[in-house]
């Protein structure tokens, strides 16, 4: 028997501190074990570990960098982390948006032109690496790097806060946005693709259009909702990789998030910070995923354990 929804997202979220606390633990060990004399604290490993436990999940505090100014890693990635949260929630939610909605129309008209063409470019999509199709689109539309086909909203090393200019937040975001979720928009397409089929097989479905319901309203509130939670679960296990491409995507158009924080933490051999680089990525790894099963439980609730 099905727990109760709330009772489910309790569940859920218990397991989210407690995988969080786990994968904080393993970190620090792996780290202590392989680079002993990065740690000179002379205490032992145990209180070491707790300490650094109640430091990060009580204080949020995760240290002083080793490398000039000798900044507190905490403030490093307050500024890093806006950039970082907002290209991956964006790319997340414009991937997922567009391939449900591209996969709906392939679903429905599946020997169209359209139908046909959106295939393709999800299977060109799947296929480009991220980094690539950026560079290419710097290169073919940038007007600040002399393009020959200059579109105004692609822009390199333009990044600004929103809380200093939202317009100007949004227009250096949009085409990044566009760049990291084409890749999740052409999986939620070949899913959708896939699944909604299935659905308007159903008897319900058959009997709903022979009572007149228009196909519009058959697909938005009979088969989409049942079609989704296979789609919301492969947006959960793709976020890794997500979460990678956004880095590439910092990169290439010059965002300031945490790609810029790597290389100088590597090579100055800086562990608080890569600690941190690590422990932050993986809690978003888990909270999305906790996110993605919640909502896959609230459309189908035989999901639930």
């Amino acid at each position: 028997m099905s727990d109760s929804f709330p009772f489910y997202v309790a569940r859920r979220a218990l397991a989210v501190i407690g995988v969080s606390v786990a994968l904080t633990a393993l970190t620090f060990l792996m780290l202590h074990l392989l680079t002993p004399e990065s740690f000179p604290d002379p205490r032992p490993l145990h209180v070491e570990l707790l300490t650094y436990l109640r430091d990060v999940f009580v204080r949020a505090d995760f240290g002083d960098s080793t490398q000039r100014p000798f900044l507190p890693v905490r403030s490093m990635l307050a500024d890093a982390l806006p950039a970082d949260l907002a290209l991956l929630i964006g790319a997340m939610v414009i991937g997922s948006v567009l391939g449900i909605a591209g996969g709906t129309v392939c679903a429905r008209r599946p020997r169209t032109f359209v139908a046909r063409a959106l295939q393709g470019l999800a299977a060109l999509f799947l296929c480009a690496p991220v980094y690539f199709v950026g560079y290419l689109v710097i290169l073919l539309f940038a007007p600040n790097v002399g393009a020959p086909i200059p579109i105004p909203l692609v822009t390199v090393n333009t990044y600004q806060s929103l809380g200093e200019d939202p317009v100007a937040w949004l227009h250096s975001l949009l085409v990044p946005w566009l760049v990291a979720g084409m890749p999740l928009a052409a999986l939620c397409l070949r899913m959708v693709r896939a699944t909604l089929p299935e659905v308007v097989a159903e008897d319900y479905v058959r009997t709903a259009t022979a009572k007149g319901v228009s196909p519009r309203r058959i697909t938005i509130v009979h088969t989409l909702p049942v079609a989704l939670p296979a789609t919301i679960a492969l947006i959960g296990t793709y976020i890794p990789i997500l979460l990678a491409n956004v880095i590439l995507v910092e990169a290439v158009f010059g965002i300031p998030g945490i790609y810029r924080l790597i290389p100088n933490a590597v090579d100055g051999r800086n562990f608080p910070v890569l600690m941190a680089i690590v422990i932050v990525g993986s809690v978003l790894v888990v909270v999305a995923n906790a996110i993605a099963d919640i909502l896959q439980a609230a459309l189908d609730p035989r999901v639930r354990p």
